[in-house]
């Protein structure tokens, strides 16, 4: 299949830099200096990143930690689904902590003098090399978001659940229009109880280092319009009641006007 030639000439990004979009994507979005670098930073941004986990600590049971060691190393020496090319360069290093850690096992089970703490030293070796292991497949999957449940449980690991949000206090969507964006947060509530507040607004351009005003609503929902369609544009809310007082900003929003 010939490959698209719509990113041709421009520089490809490296794992590194992938990375560190990844961890700071909101950062990266703004800072983009490529249509390349957009389109990831807001693919991280937009789509939870599917990662591996191992299921299990040094703790476990040894038989299930041999167990399970093998398993993956089968599993990565196998691939059946032709996804962990080029192959895990830990593989030998992976096979010979197995393998020592079995034989510290079976030496605690005979009664050898010391086998009790060269079986720990075995343990944790081998889990080092599992974690490498795990590594190298989570480099996989962030690399084939497609493909990233088939490459981490073909791998015998397990996919991490997605951590559970919290209700937000402050949303940022598309409004009825270009330039127009729908802004709104929790009203005020205490209990059950809901109380008069003012609402108010603002917008920054350039990364939170300057920011605009926007009307002060007595609703928890406003409507900003004029917004620069493609500018990369954070948001943010505060409120004041006389019960509640005046809020801190809250933790800004970045939206990309349409």
């Amino acid at each position: 299949m010939k490959k698209s030639n719509r990113y041709k000439g421009k520089k490809q990004l490296s794992k590194k830099q992938i990375k560190a979009m990844k961890n700071n994507p909101l950062y990266a979005l703004v800072n983009a200096k490529s249509e390349l670098e957009i389109i990831i930073a807001l693919a991280v941004i937009s789509v939870p990143i599917v990662k591996g986990k191992l299921g299990y600590e040094i703790g476990a049971q040894d038989g299930v930690f041999l167990f399970n060691s093998r398993a993956i190393h089968t599993a990565l020496l196998a691939d059946t689904g032709g996804y962990y090319l080029p192959p895990f360069s830990g593989m030998a290093l992976l096979d010979t902590a197995i393998n020592d850690f079995e034989t510290a096992v079976n030496n605690v089970r005979d009664g050898v003098n010391g086998a009790e703490g060269a079986k720990m030293v075995a343990k944790r070796a081998l889990m080092k090399m599992l974690k490498k292991a795990l590594n190298f497949i989570n480099d996989l999957a962030f690399d084939d978001q497609i493909n990233a449940v088939e490459i981490i449980t073909g791998a015998k690991m397990l996919v991490n659940k997605p951590i559970k949000q919290d209700k937000q206090d402050f949303s940022v969507k598309q409004g009825p229009g270009t330039g127009y964006v729908a802004l709104a947060c929790m009203a005020i509530r205490i209990g059950r109880k809901y109380y008069k507040a003012s609402y108010e607004w603002q917008f920054s351009i350039d990364n939170g280092k300057t920011w605009e005003n926007l009307p002060v609503t007595i609703k928890a929902k406003t409507i900003a319009f004029g917004m620069l369609p493609g500018i990369a544009t954070l948001f943010r809310k505060r409120t004041f009641s006389e019960k509640t007082g005046l809020s801190a900003w809250c933790d800004p929003i970045m939206f990309i006007p349409m």
